[in-house]
């Protein structure tokens, strides 16, 4: 058996912007305990995500509801 070995490689992936918007406020509700333990999110949470102002102004993430029974949030020098 003769083995390959590439030198290169490519691999091309297409996400649409509804999946970016998606990934991004579940990987918020993650962070702060707004999902319930079958991954979907709590009852009366409602997550708005848009894109901020300008070529630079990456996305805006609004959630808002009942508070879960714990939030955990980024210390001061996380961010």
């Amino acid at each position: 058996m003769k083995m390959i070995k590439p030198d290169t490689i490519s691999f091309r992936a297409t996400v649409t912007e509804q999946e970016i918007r998606d990934r991004m406020a579940l990987e918020v509700l993650e962070q702060i305990g707004g999902l319930d333990q079958d991954g979907k999110k709590l009852p009366g949470i409602t997550v708005s995500v848009r894109r901020g102002e300008g070529r630079a102004g990456g996305y805006t993430i609004d959630i808002s509801g009942p508070a879960p029974a714990r939030i955990y949030l980024p210390k001061g020098g996380d961010m």
